[in-house]
């Protein structure tokens, strides 16, 4: 074989196509198709762990869906912790108040005697009491006392 430079001649040109043809047919008949089986497989596989993942990340004990959970109700639990706090300092306020010397003390008296007074109803004894009907007693009062004119009369006038 003599190397003819750019151009080669006609025998030869032949030859390289088989030799291209044969190339070809050993590659193609080298390499190996996989059974679809093996690709299925590995697609189920594929699956079975992209699940696994979403569940764990996801839907889990430690997943994005109940750490969302979790910290709305750590949130909730914390306006109520604050509820129960303020309110413990207000009752301890009035503990400190009502285990006062009542005797020596004249805001603790004042507060003793605004609780019996209000909570009990009690009175000293030289006390009257004046009770005024509700604000909805008055207006149903007012409103029987008219005439179908719409004009107010009073009972002596009746």
């Amino acid at each position: 074989m003599t190397d003819t430079g750019p151009f080669k001649s006609d025998a030869s040109a032949g030859s390289d196509a088989s030799r291209a043809s044969d190339a070809s047919r050993a590659f193609a008949g080298g390499r190996r198709r996989r059974p679809r089986k093996r690709t299925r497989l590995r697609w189920i596989v594929l699956a079975v762990i992209a699940v696994v993942f979403a569940y764990v990340f996801i839907g889990g004990d430690y997943g994005w869906y109940n750490m969302l959970k979790l910290r709305e109700q750590r949130s909730q639990l914390k306006a109520e912790l604050n509820e129960w706090e303020s309110r413990e300092r207000v009752l301890t306020g009035e503990l400190e108040l009502l285990e006062g010397d009542a005797e020596t003390d004249d805001r603790t008296r004042f507060e003793l005697e605004r609780r019996a007074r209000e909570e009990h109803g009690m009175v000293r004894e030289d006390e009257l009491i004046y009770r005024f009907p509700a604000e909805s007693d008055s207006a149903e009062a007012d409103t029987a006392a008219m005439d179908s004119t719409g004009v107010k009369t009073s009972d002596s006038a009746r």
